[in-house]
């Protein structure tokens, strides 16, 4: 089962949502027979539920069921057009939807629908373990919709390569590894000569990895994608708020990139308040994708740095703090090397093991994220600075799991068939890049962003073996523009950035802020480390959400600048002082530590997050 069910209580009962528009009697005698009939609380049963209502149509209808599945959530399967430019077409995915309930049900002003990012981030987990925050941010007064995009996860049907988990499992162990490389590229006699090589076996394994999941499930393939994801929340918004209510949006990373599709894919009148955390440049994700797999890397070594620094004056606190911070980035750099040159071996994780340069590559490149994960950074790196890799090779190596073998397989790789379809074919006027052109595409981006972490993106450089399976033309792309002019929207979008995010950079989100001109506000968080803002604490940022979506105002400025109130290596509460003296905010169990709390929690879960 997936993780979203680890997460169901067993107790999960069944409660309707009642709408309002009234269904037809025809409609609801069936879902009363099927109910009376085939009654559970299964997802499954919903899902097929809720085709008898849909029956194939393209106008959405209200009569969603919603079934409990724990205090204050409910689930639901709600079929959507496969094909939003075939009417004709009959065939429908079933999208999972799991929502926090407002908990103002007086004040509620509606429903925000959210997105973890990818892409392939699951929004129904991402409810269950962030909608309790956003719910104490928000004051309780929308419902928090996270739903599985299409091919994702609990969505049916969603991209299956394997049989098994433990065929996925043992194909990602083996095959969907980075890449191991040296800082320091004199040490190799060659340095194109065993990139090369592992650049070609990523390549090759790629190419039978996407006919893989052709001949599993191709036939669903060129349905994906960020435009049809679009029309699958105006759809899904229809059904559950009305026609009436526009749609609201907050999403993260490449949720991002949907918010940006968003505004502009839709009209006007169906735009809400949309918030975009951790920036991708759409412009750049869309075009060819060898062009654009380093997209965001910019500060990706400004977030070690800091690392260094932080710890290097923490005390206690860090498991380095003895060195200086040019130390403790030269030994990590010196031990990338080391290990390269010569692997260790590992003892005492229950199996053969090997530390290799990909194991710090992969932990430091892991753990600039969010500064919340630095303080164990520093400990997997200290141990193995002293030559015990235990740690960091247990923290970073694959995972195969034993009971894989009687569970379904899950949708782990629609990462890249969902980066492709939004990005350009290759065709006559430009071809697809020989191995040797990513090669030298790679080296490029290694000397230009990070010698560390310059290849972090560089898997997304193969959709040739995508299109080559058979699953193209790509049937829902959009091919517009990303401009907007000046009061086009009603409300302008919250765009939100730290200034030093490793994988979406400051940059990215001063370049939506300026396309989209008055339709936007930028709130960066100065001093602001790891990806996303819900990776460090800023009451002032939080402030900003709030006001944003309970209050609908925007900041007044353009581009403001919010400072972070969590220092590395020292918890939020430690480092957090109420900045506004007054009866509401300075006591510690007021509305502004209140706040702080909620804040501090998206930052934990995120931290949680990376580890699973």
């Amino acid at each position: 089962m997936g993780k979203l069910d680890e997460l169901l209580p067993a107790s999960a009962g069944s409660t309707t949502r009642q709408s309002a528009v009234q269904p037809h009697r025809k409609i609801l005698a069936c879902l009363l027979a099927l109910l009376l009939l085939f009654w559970t609380t299964t997802r499954d049963l919903i899902a097929d539920t809720l085709k008898c209502v849909h029956g194939g149509r393209r106008t959405p209808d209200r009569g969603v069921i919603w079934v409990s599945c724990g205090d204050g959530f409910q689930c639901a399967n709600i079929s959507v057009p496969l094909d939003y430019h075939n009417g004709s077409d009959p065939r429908t995915m079933s999208i999972a939807v799991t929502q926090h309930l407002a908990t103002d049900s007086e004040n509620r002003q509606g429903a925000i629908f959210i997105n973890p990012g990818g892409p392939g981030g699951s929004g129904t987990s991402m409810t269950y373990r962030r909608g309790p925050y956003f719910n104490k941010i928000l004051k309780g007064q929308y419902d928090i919709i996270g739903f599985d995009p299409r091919g994702i996860n609990q969505t049916r049907p969603y991209l299956s390569c394997f049989e098994t988990k433990l065929d996925a499992d043992v194909y990602s162990a083996v095959y969907d590894r980075n890449l191991n490389l040296p800082i320091n590229q004199t040490l190799l006699a060659d340095a194109n000569e065993d990139l090369s090589k592992q650049v070609a076996r990523f390549s090759a394994a790629t190419a039978s990895l996407a006919q893989r999941c052709a001949e599993r499930t191709g036939e669903y393939i060129p349905y994906l994608g960020t435009e049809a994801v679009v029309r699958d929340i105006d759809y899904l918004s229809r059904i559950i708020e009305g026609e009436e209510k526009r749609v609201n949006f907050w999403g993260f990373s490449y949720g991002t990139v949907i918010g940006q599709y968003l505004v502009k894919i839709l009209p006007p009148s169906r735009i809400g308040r949309v918030i975009i955390d951790g920036v991708v440049n759409p412009v750049v994700w869309s075009d060819y994708p060898a062009l654009a797999f380093h997209e965001g890397l910019d500060d990706v070594d400004n977030v070690f740095a800091s690392f260094a620094r932080s710890c290097s004056g923490a005390g206690d606190a860090c498991a380095l703090s003895h060195l200086a911070p040019t130390e403790i980035v030269s030994a990590t750099d010196a031990l990338i090397d080391d290990l390269y040159l010569k692997p260790r071996p590992v003892f005492g994780l229950g199996q053969p093991a090997i530390a290799t340069a990909q194991n710090v590559r992969d932990i430091v490149f892991r753990s600039v994220y969010s500064i919340t994960s630095w303080p164990d950074l520093a400990v997997h790196l200290s141990e193995a600075f002293q030559g015990n890799f235990t740690g960091l090779v247990n923290v970073t190596m694959p995972k195969v799991d034993r009971e894989g073998g009687s569970q379904p397989d899950d949708s782990r790789f629609v990462t890249y068939p969902i980066w492709c379809a939004d990005t350009k074919a290759y065709d006559e006027h430009r071809a697809a890049p020989s191995d040797a052109e990513i090669v030298d595409l790679t080296l490029g981006t290694l000397e230009r962003y990070s010698r560390r972490n310059g290849d972090g993106f560089f898997k997304l450089a193969f959709c040739h073996h995508w299109d080559a399976a058979g699953v193209a033309p790509r049937r829902s792309r959009y091919n517009g523009t990303f401009d907007m002019e000046d009061d086009t929207l009603d409300t302008p979008i919250l765009i939100l950035s730290n200034t030093y995010d490793p994988v979406t950079s400051l940059a990215s989100a001063r370049a939506a802020n300026a396309r989209l001109g008055n339709n936007a506000r930028l709130v960066q968080q100065a001093d602001g480390w790891g990806h996303c803002t819900t990776s460090q604490t800023s009451f002032c940022t939080a402030q900003k959400v709030r006001d944003y979506f309970v209050n609908g105002v925007p900041p007044s400025d353009n581009h403001t600048i919010c400072r972070v109130d969590q220092r590395p290596f020292e918890p939020w509460n430690q480092s957090f002082a109420l900045p506004v003296a007054g009866a509401d905010n300075s006591a510690s169990t007021g509305p502004a530590a209140d706040l702080m709390e909620a804040w501090a929690g998206l930052v934990r879960v995120q931290q949680d997050e990376q580890r699973l």
